[in-house]
């Protein structure tokens, strides 16, 4: 299967799995049963050993096992061995399984999948162990299901290395102990302290030992005596703001598995390191390595549960997703990084897929095709009853965490789903419209309080529970490969200016196949923002009440509100506030500090409140400006920074004089002459982007008029633009790039050459999101001619212009195209300029 086939390579429904074994002759293996575990095979499983039967799985999540003991048989050298025989069947026809985002989304992840072992074990022995900590009480509670024997000893290290014991006799097969941990010592996102602990089971024939760890920890939502607002998260007892990240743990080399565990480490290190402290593991019960790392890196998680696909919720369906929830909840249930399941996301199997998977199989939509959704409106009310039993049975099978019901959105051709039984209000949205995005998040949070039944089935209200936005993002899985930077800056700021909120989940921390909305791209390499993501994506932040860019008059005067959001785990005191209010003209020359100042600001904790209003007046001149607002404690530490920009639009006059000095401009669709090997832009399509482009090798030659006795006075030319090399689509910059040889030409007098490094699309290019594109931008070339090359240029002049080429040679490599930006497009307020001074 390879990035381009993946829709329509041939996909079978059976596989085989063939492994010879041989059983170690020692002291570890001696007097016990031979046990072969599978940790997930999609979904239905048999398994033989010597040709014996052991026994049928019908599932694709959670694992089980076989005894091999009894069918081992010894060969010449008389060592015990096996060969073991898998057969997976996982049918096409699979909507009554649960099966997450392989129903018709992404590729199918058939046969085994997670990590198959054969280990050795004590007849009698322990099957799974439930740890629930206690921090208010500085207590650990056990748990402790056996098989048989008579009683488990407990021994704990806690991170410190002090020893605790305990022990418990066995009951009908359960035995259960409480353990003081003195002053606890709590697993945190900043400190992932663990607690070793050994369970040995005795009264058998040989004992059974197992090892394992737990974190003493706490989460809940509390609210405040009198409040109607929602709930707040608290770790530990203290609140919390969480910043999450989508994970949807698909793999380019395994579908769902990774190649290696690394890539599950680095995973999780990489989203501590762009801010987040919390992974929304998407609609699959995931590998026990991520949730170890997890744990020990320390990361928050909200785990979902997979759906049965569309047309499933049947009596089979429903049985098997139970089926599923039971085990991964029995499964994972020590984890101190589980903080919450959530038990389905947006109708998925209820109803209204079908229309989805019209538009996205065999092969993606193009780029920013809009979709067209014609279905009828469906009805899921039959379902409410069931997901109601769901949510209590999950609460009675882990009453220790976090439960919601319907991770709930909202679509024009679907019955609106909103909440019932459920501890977390959530809800979804996507859009790449700033004004838009202000108004929907202002109408949950006004709508969200206790009593109201906004977001909520008919029948419950909201009462405690906190609001989060469970899933948000500025690029749909259906717009294709385009820039995030600039959508997760502004949703991400709007969102931080509201108190209501407790967390927000960001979609998403990787690509996967065709949707592209990743801080990373599929193959994990990392996506350049232009800005550190952790300026709207940490504990700290400075949330700006105003659009991301806007466009202004000459000395307009402009009031913006800096607001402070302060929900890191450290109280920060005496804060000052740090202003600077920059930018560059067009002419490229950076002003840095238009205007500056500093003051004292209240930084409350774990509120978010106004810290500054702050009045601008921008300047006469064509510049792009850019307000930095800095958050520093005494020690000049920034703890909090944030920044927007501003377009002062003073108009692109073809020719201006001042002094010694007169300036030529022209329109980057202004070209007089064009030829390229392959496509390029029309007039038309460069006045509608601000920005002309061709493919692989060729020109564009503008003429600018210019009165030849200028020249001949002149002791100095400056040509100024901003160009790139084109890419295919609208990707936004990462390490995959495409350079391109720039020459630049005057009168036919080479005068300049650089390699354009890329043709890159960020946050970095305002000025395109601007007029309505996607962050492309350029990179700013500069030449100067004097002397004899000013003196051949001269010689050169034909009639009353400067013809000057920008140009692609045939003759040179790389030849990856170019894209000339207009004033009002790119990254700086500039278009092809010449100045003669």
């Amino acid at each position: 299967v390879t990035p381009q086939n993946y829709r329509s390579a041939a996909r079978f429904e059976i596989g085989w799995y063939r492994r010879n074994i041989c059983i170690p002759a020692n002291e570890k293996w001696i007097g016990k049963r031979v046990i072969l575990t599978i940790g997930a095979a999609d979904f239905y499983t048999e398994v033989w050993c010597n040709g014996h039967l052991l026994g049928t799985h019908e599932g694709g999540f959670t694992p089980f096992e076989f005894d091999l003991t009894d069918t081992l048989q010894r060969n010449t050298n008389g060592q015990l061995g096996g060969r073991i025989v898998i057969r997976v069947e996982d049918r096409m026809q699979n909507y009554e399984q649960p099966v997450g985002k392989q129903w018709g989304w992404y590729s199918s992840a058939s046969g085994i999948w997670q990590t198959v072992f054969v280990e050795p074990r004590a007849p009698q022995f322990i099957e799974r162990f439930e740890i629930t900590s206690d921090i208010d009480h500085a207590t650990v509670k056990f748990r402790i299901f056996c098989t048989g024997g008579s009683e488990v000893s407990i021994h704990a290290n806690n991170p410190a290395g002090e020893q605790l014991t305990a022990s418990a006799l066995v009951k009908v097969g359960l035995a259960e102990a409480e353990l003081n941990v003195g002053k606890p010592m709590l697993w945190d996102t900043s400190l992932p302290q663990l607690y070793s602990v050994r369970f040995q089971l005795h009264g058998g024939e040989i004992d059974d030992v197992v090892h394992s760890y737990f974190g003493m920890r706490s989460l809940s939502a509390e609210t405040v005596e009198g409040s109607t607002a929602p709930g707040t998260l608290c770790l530990n007892g203290e609140p919390i703001y969480l910043r999450g990240a989508l994970y949807q743990s698909y793999y380019p080399d395994g579908i769902y598995t990774a190649g290696d565990t690394q890539t599950l480490r680095d995973d999780i290190a990489y989203a501590n390191r762009v801010g987040f402290d919390l992974l929304r593991v998407h609609l699959k019960v995931d590998d026990p390595m991520l949730l170890y790392y997890a744990d020990t890196l320390g990361i928050l998680l909200m785990c979902d549960f997979p759906n049965f696909g569309e047309g499933g919720d049947t009596e089979r369906g429903r049985t098997r997703y139970e089926a599923t929830m039971r085990g991964a909840i029995a499964r994972d249930f020590n984890h101190p990084s589980i903080v919450a399941w959530c038990l389905f996301n947006e109708t998925w199997g209820f109803g209204g897929q079908a229309e989805f998977m019209k538009l996205i199989n065999p092969t993606p939509p193009a780029v920013g095709k809009p979709i067209e959704v014609r279905g009828k409106k469906l009805s899921n009310e039959n379902a409410y009853k069931w997901i109601e039993s769901m949510w209590r049975l999950a609460k009675c099978l882990d009453p220790t965490r976090l439960v919601e019901d319907m991770s709930v959105v909202a679509w024009e051709h679907l019955q609106y789903y909103g909440h019932g039984e459920t501890d977390v209000n959530s809800w979804h949205f996507y859009t790449s419209d700033y004004s838009t995005a202000r108004r929907w998040i202002r109408e949950v949070v006004d709508q969200t309080y206790a009593g109201s039944t906004f977001n909520y089935v008919p029948g419950f209200r909201q009462e405690g529970q906190p609001l989060i936005a469970s899933e948000y993002g500025g690029v749909a899985a259906l717009d294709g490969d385009l820039d995030t930077s600039w959508s997760f800056k502004f949703l991400t700021n709007e969102l931080r200016r509201h108190g209501q909120l407790s967390a927000y989940i960001y979609t998403e921390l990787h690509d996967v196949e065709w949707e592209r909305n990743g801080f990373l791209n599929y193959d994990r390499t990392p996506k350049d923002f232009g800005y550190d993501p952790k300026i709207v994506n940490a504990g700290d932040v400075l949330p700006i009440d105003s659009p991301p860019i806007r466009r202004c008059a000459p000395g307009e005067e402009i009031t913006v509100n800096v607001f402070s959001s302060h929900f890191s785990r450290i109280r920060k005191t005496d804060v000052v506030l740090q202003w600077r209010f920059g930018g560059i003209d067009s002419l490229g020359w950076m002003h840095d500090c238009i205007a500056a100042n500093q003051q004292p600001i209240a930084f409350p904790h774990l509120r978010v409140e106004l810290a500054k209003r702050l009045a601008l007046r921008m300047p006469q001149q064509t510049t792009l400006c850019t307000l930095w607002v800095r958050a520093l404690v005494p020690d000049g530490t920034v703890v909090a920074a944030n920044y927007i920009q501003f377009f002062v639009d003073a108009g692109y006059p073809a020719q201006q004089q001042s002094n010694l000095r007169t300036v030529l401009r022209l329109d980057a669709h202004s070209w007089n002459r064009s030829e390229w090997n392959r496509r390029c832009s029309t007039r038309a399509q460069a006045i509608s982007a601000g920005a002309a482009y061709g493919a692989a090798r060729g020109f564009f030659e503008y003429k600018f008029p210019v009165n030849p006795g200028l020249l001949r006075d002149c002791k100095r030319l400056t040509v100024l633009s901003e160009a790139s090399s084109l890419r295919d689509g609208l990707p936004q910059t990462d390490r995959y790039v495409q350079p391109s040889t720039l020459r630049l030409l005057l009168n036919g007098v080479p005068i300049y050459r650089a390699i354009l490094p890329n043709h890159p699309h960020d946050a970095r290019g305002a000025l395109t999101y601007l007029r309505g594109g996607r962050g492309g931008y350029g990179y700013l070339c500069h030449a100067t001619i004097e002397r004899e090359l000013l003196g051949e240029v001269v010689n050169n002049l034909r009639g009353n212009h400067l013809r000057l080429r920008f140009l692609v040679p045939r003759d040179e490599q790389p030849q990856g195209g170019l894209t000339i930006y207009g004033y009002d497009a790119g990254r700086y307020p500039l278009g092809p300029t010449v100045i003669i001074d």
